[in-house]
């Protein structure tokens, strides 16, 4: 597998609407995406990020094109 196949971590968020809505964002602007952990967060919701959070994973190529695209949508 070649680095730009490669799926990173893009950001962690503490909700699940938080990182939906990050991962829409992304889509439709031609990102693959995908969200990992949810089943850990929805079941330990107190515990947040402290549970690795929701994490937002996309290809290692993406990886800029996506940081952009979430900067401009005021996702920090």
């Amino acid at each position: 597998m070649e680095t730009q196949d490669k799926v990173v971590l893009l950001r962690t968020f503490d909700t699940l609407p938080e990182a939906q809505y990050a991962k829409d964002m992304l889509e439709q602007n031609g990102v693959l995406c995908s969200l990992d952990n949810q089943a850990i967060s929805q079941l330990y919701p107190l515990y947040g990020s402290s549970v690795s959070g929701i994490r937002l994973m996309v290809l290692a190529r993406d990886l800029d094109k996506a940081e952009d695209i979430l900067r401009d949508a005021y996702i920090v």
